[in-house]
């Protein structure tokens, strides 16, 4: 069958855009999208014998997988937001849930823009890992923006829903909602222990012959980043999981227990209300990051506030191995996330805040152009540190962008 004129033109216009041509001398650029069209995959794994805490049952870890695909694969449409979900229960359920963030599912699905080709054939190569964590109640698609454009870089990324923790979670034989109890400190491992199962096991089905990534990890490559309770998550990971060379975390960097979540959440493990001071988390020593990091902030997130901000600064200090911190100017919690594309109006990083009268009290920086530079530091630092790129540095160990971000850099 003949392809449209249509499908022909998107594909050229597709390709010219995003620079895909693999023999490019500026591949590697951190400031162009890479030389690889992009795939994306869901698969489901479950870490056998470790009890989900919302289940009770062996936990079960809905993945997004992103990777580099076969140049074939511009030809195919690009993939859908309702292709997150497998079967009518989940779209139902997710639809439900998008509403909370002032979403409609099939307003969001005509407009989502992402560059990934479902199922997409695997471009045969040897690339490192990243994954992903996302918010607490967000989702394992929670930042498209960033996982393409890694992939797109040579990556292989992945994202799970943390099962319990996350807005949704479609399992094989039941529907997960958000669960609160899974914030509380008992339960703080449980999501750095998805991270830990997740690079273990996929390094595992890389060497798998039955699976589509056979010979497509390096497993002496291995990153991870995540956003909000995700930023704890890599914080803490990288205490647990050696193969762990490099972290991303954004707009929270520390690791947890009860005082520290009483400072992140305003209250403790009873739901008391509790009033924490600058100099209370002074107080706070944190176990030294293992790893280099790329810590990212908003100077306006309203969700952890000003002492969310100045405990990730703490954690940031006490790190003994070079470190980078970006704080964006005018930027709120949700800056570096999809809900720019789920309601353009969500506040706290996006669009602008309003009173009860509904007059404007803020206007948030530019989400997109902060989620631009983001993408850019990231593979920059990811380069540096997982690849082992050391012309990476000239990009990162620079503040491209004076009016965007306030920038420290500790060796």
């Amino acid at each position: 069958m003949m392809k449209s004129k249509n499908a022909i033109l998107c594909s050229i216009i597709f390709a010219m855009t995003f620079n895909f041509i693999s023999s490019s001398t500026d591949a590697a650029d951190p400031r162009k999208p890479g030389p690889y069209p992009v795939g994306v995959r869901t698969e489901i794994y479950v870490d056998q014998g470790r009890e989900c805490s919302t289940t009770n049952k062996d936990r079960t870890l809905v993945t997004e997988i992103w990777y580099p695909a076969v140049d074939a694969s511009l030809e195919k449409k690009p993939n859908q937001f309702v292709q997150f979900y497998r079967g009518p229960a989940g779209l139902l359920t997710f639809s439900l849930a998008l509403k909370a963030f002032g979403g409609d599912m099939m307003e969001v699905n005509k407009n989502f823009k992402n560059v990934a080709r479902r199922n997409a054939e695997f471009r045969k190569g040897n690339y490192p890992l990243l994954v992903f964590s996302h918010g607490n109640g967000g989702f394992r698609h929670q930042n498209v923006f960033q996982c393409e454009y890694l992939a797109s870089h040579g990556y292989i990324v992945v994202a799970c829903d943390h099962t319990g923790n996350a807005a949704m979670t479609e399992l094989p034989d039941q529907i997960v909602i958000y669960n609160k109890e899974t914030r509380k400190s008992k339960f703080s491992d449980e999501r750095p222990n998805d991270i830990s199962f997740l690079i273990h096991h996929l390094i595992k089905m890389g060497k798998s012959n039955n699976h589509f990534l056979k010979g497509g990890i390096k497993e002496n490559q291995c990153g991870i980043l995540g956003h909000s309770f995700g930023g704890y998550t890599v914080c803490r990971t990288s205490e647990i999981e050696p193969m762990v060379k490099a972290i991303l975390p954004m707009t929270l960097a520390c690791t947890l227990s009860k005082e520290i979540m009483a400072v992140v959440k305003g209250e403790n493990d009873k739901g008391e209300k509790v009033k924490v001071s600058k100099e209370d988390i002074d107080k706070i020593k944190f176990k030294s990051c293992p790893v280099p990091m790329l810590v990212i902030l908003a100077d306006h997130d309203k969700t952890v506030n000003e002492l969310g901000n100045y405990l990730s600064t703490s954690y940031y200090k006490q790190g003994n191995n070079e470190k980078y911190l970006l704080n964006f100017k005018g930027a709120g919690h949700f800056t570096f996330t999809e809900l720019t594309q789920i309601n353009p109006n969500f506040g706290d990083g996006i669009g602008s805040d309003k009173d009860k009268e509904g007059n404007v009290t803020f206007e948030y920086s530019d989400a997109l152009e902060d989620q631009r530079i983001t993408n850019e530091y990231s593979v920059a630092f990811f380069d540096t540190y997982v690849k082992g790129d050391t012309s990476a540095r000239k990009f990162l160990d620079k503040n491209q962008y004076k009016d965007e971000f306030s920038y420290d850099h500790q060796k």
